[in-house]
């Protein structure tokens, strides 16, 4: 199964109106394969609407329609789980990549547990706004996405 690989903040964006979501919607549309949903974002994206709640950026009924466009989006198969992702090697993998990059790029362990689930899923793309896992990303033969930023994140 192709799955293309976006973390945390672009979902977020697709689903919310936030600075650069048109241009996370365009990247997205493109990529002709669905997204893996992996562990880390069964935890990161829903928390991530609940901070926006918590922080007064939306507010309850924001929430529920977010999670549940969610939650249609995986029924759908928009948003894929990989059930074939081996937690024990994304962990591995991730460990593998500090000791590669993080002297050299200052990657925190979430950038690179992002990095090393898209690389076990298989993805041939990495969608990211994150400076450091676009640089890891890309040093592992990642199709890094946006090619360019607007801004710097």
């Amino acid at each position: 199964m192709n799955l293309a690989y976006a973390d945390t903040s672009i979902i977020v964006k697709s689903y919310l109106d936030e600075p650069d979501s048109a241009e996370a919607d365009r990247v997205l549309c493109g990529l002709g394969a669905p997204l893996a949903y992996t562990p880390l974002h069964e935890v990161e994206v829903p928390n991530a609407v609940y901070l926006k709640r918590f922080r007064g950026e939306i507010d309850v009924d924001q929430e529920r329609e977010v999670l549940e466009a969610l939650r249609r989006d995986l029924r759908q198969g928009l948003l894929r789980r990989p059930d074939f992702l081996d937690l024990r090697k994304m962990f591995g993998r991730a460990a593998e990549l500090a000791e590669k990059h993080s002297p050299q790029v200052g990657t925190r362990s979430l950038d690179l547990l992002h990095v090393a689930a898209a690389l076990e899923c298989g993805s041939a793309d990495f969608v990211s706004c994150d400076q450091c896992r676009r640089k890891v990303a890309a040093a592992e033969g990642l199709r890094v996405m946006p090619r360019t930023l607007k801004r710097k994140v």
